[in-house]
């Protein structure tokens, strides 16, 4: 019987084969480095003298000089906005924070059965950020909806709201003309 088994003599090494193989390394990264130094040095990292592309502007809300359409406002789009559609966005950005059902619970952000034509920041059994409670005056109108979904941040600033915003106008539409009928009129 042999005193090792055979599988043993792989694993075997003297220590001229443990310094050859950390030489190997060694020499690997160096030539790894040097060859990324040399490459720096070469073509050293800068800013293009233009853009590759040029992004376009965004769409503004205003017409162009020259255009015969007179602005609109948000409520003549949001006459012509599918709820449906709104249903769907408001289920997609809102409805993690926000419940829709009539008598809903509060969750991170108020329930928002009924909201539309009640004053800002005046839903019982929700405590608004002393940003939102400053608009209580207000009304929460076609208008003002479309500036807060437009932006939170911009409408009252230092809100609680993380939400970045809906930049589309149509999309901002469709979820005002879902909230409109989130009421027991449902106009």
């Amino acid at each position: 019987m042999q005193p090792y088994p055979w599988w043993s003599n792989v694993f075997r090494m003297d220590s001229k084969d443990a310094n050859r193989i950390g030489a190997a390394i060694l020499v690997a990264a160096l030539a790894l480095g040097g060859s990324w130094g040399a490459g720096y040095l070469a073509v050293p990292p800068a800013a293009p003298a233009h853009p590759a592309f040029v992004l376009p502007a965004p769409a503004s809300s205003s017409p162009s000089p020259g255009s015969a359409a007179a602005p609109h406002s948000i409520a003549e789009v949001v006459a012509h906005a599918d709820p449906k559609a709104g249903q769907a966005l408001a289920a997609r950005m809102c409805a993690m924070c926000h419940s829709f059902a009539k008598d809903g619970p509060a969750l991170i952000g108020p329930a928002l059965y009924g909201v539309v034509g009640t004053q800002i920041g005046d839903i019982p059994g929700y405590e608004f950020s002393p940003a939102l409670a400053a608009h209580k005056a207000e009304t929460w109108t076609d208008d003002t909806l479309s500036a807060w979904l437009q932006s939170p941040s911009a409408f009252a600033a230092g809100t609680k709201m993380a939400f970045p915003g809906v930049a589309d106008e149509n999309d901002r539409a469709a979820i005002i003309a879902f909230l409109r009928t989130l009421s027991d009129g449902g106009k």
